[in-house]
């Protein structure tokens, strides 16, 4: 029976060291970014030594169209807010009509670009190349299998407060549609009732309304367009992790019997994973040759509380087969692991998920708060080896398991 390959102490420092050059060589990894392409080439670099055939494909997107569109509809929602407290104070039907229709256009805008990653609306912002990198190692005969590792380079946008660090997407996501139904349903119920002026019921409703708008304003400001964290255990920490793993077999001279290997580094993940569903796309014929199957790697900041995520916010799952094997694995090597939904929008698994691949996604619980949207507090330090390690051997496991 053959070995299996351990990640050994010079591998596991190459991944603290390989995301530490690039944050060293590289600035504001935006998507779409000259930073976000010069992490890509230092990692096609290393690619290239490692696997067996290397491919490189290139995209557009429009970053930064969902911090437009989310300060845009912010302040949408606080001109419905006052254009109710208005209607309410005398009584009048037009503005809350109009604060109406546009609640309901709210409602659209936020479910098709936050929670089914559109981009049709994006048309504002202007389009900037990006790319994907794919690299390969072959099984020994004739492959059946075939398990893809992605992970991506560029980084997410800074918070200009870190009291809830990288839960403020989520708190401001459900309080602005907590905020917006309540809006919603006493508009309906104030036109319903003939637009009385002054009714105490409407004025206490009024208020809960307007309680809301610092919250709105907090979402306006929060994000720091200017600047981006260091997406040191957002994106570099995974993919330096599944390349140390690809150069380790190297090393090894190892290969799997049957399953080829694949790591995929994707671009623009904080535009819509636009990277992603382009990679998909394009590969859903071309990869239907053996059964393929993605695994995600989203962020890490540690491996005590390691999740998989096969359902995202939007509806879509993911493989619960995939799931059960990472589980197993874990259980194996006696690592902590929970199996987890994401809460609301979609993972990094879903466009791979919706291309009818069997995907889902591995990375540290959501339930675990980091400070990741940062640009300062993200640190290579803060990264320990025992996490690399774990995570490393975890993929080694479940490649294992679909090789046997």
């Amino acid at each position: 029976m053959t070995t299996l390959p351990k990640l050994d102490d010079k591998n596991a420092n190459y991944v603290l060291e390989m995301a530490e050059t690039v944050v060293e060589k590289t600035d504001n990894r935006r998507a779409g970014s000259s930073g976000e392409e010069q992490a890509r080439h230092l990692f096609l670099n290393e690619i290239m030594k490692y696997c067996d055939e290397v491919s490189e494909s290139n995209f557009v997107t429009s970053p930064g169209a969902g911090t437009a569109m989310h300060k845009f509809l912010c302040i949408v929602l606080i001109i419905c807010v006052l254009l109710f407290s208005l209607s309410v104070n005398g009584g009048h039907i037009a503005p809350s009509a109009i604060s109406l229709i546009l609640s309901l256009i709210v409602f659209g805008i936020f479910s098709y670009k936050f929670l089914f990653d559109g981009t049709k609306l994006d048309f504002f912002k202007p389009k900037k190349k990006s790319g994907n990198i794919m690299g390969k190692r072959y099984s020994r005969a004739d492959t059946e299998v075939r398990v893809v590792l992605t992970s991506h380079i560029d980084a997410p946008q800074s918070y200009r407060n870190l009291i809830l660090g990288n839960r403020w997407p989520l708190v401001l996501s459900i309080g602005a549609l907590v905020g917006n139904t309540l809006l919603f349903c006493s508009q309906l119920a104030f036109l319903f009732s003939g637009a009385p002026a002054g009714q105490p019921g409407f004025e206490f409703v009024k208020i809960l309304c307007l309680l809301f708008i610092p919250l709105y304003i907090i979402g306006i400001f929060i994000v720091n367009p200017r600047v981006c964290s260091s997406g040191i255990s957002a994106s570099l920490i995974p993919s330096a992790t599944i390349l140390s793993v690809m150069k380790q077999f190297s090393e090894d001279s190892f290969r799997y019997e049957k399953t080829e290997f694949c790591f995929l580094i994707t671009g623009a993940e904080y535009s819509s994973r636009a990277g992603a569903y382009a990679f998909a796309k394009k590969y859903r014929r071309l990869f239907s040759d053996v059964p393929t199957v993605f695994i995600s790697l989203e962020e890490i900041t540690t491996s005590e509380h390691l999740s998989v995520f096969f359902r995202d916010g939007s509806g879509e799952k993911g493989s619960t087969e995939i799931a059960s094997v990472i589980a197993q694995a874990a259980e194996n090597l006696e690592i902590n692991l929970s199996k987890e939904n994401s809460f609301m929008g979609s993972a990094a698994f879903t466009p791979f998920a919706t291309q009818n691949f069997s995907a889902c996604s591995l990375g540290t619980s959501k339930k675990n708060i980091s400070k990741t949207v940062s640009p300062n507090e993200d640190k290579i330090t803060a990264v320990r080896r025992k996490t690399v390690c774990d995570v490393a051997e975890l993929i080694i496991e479940t490649l294992n398991y679909y090789d046997s």
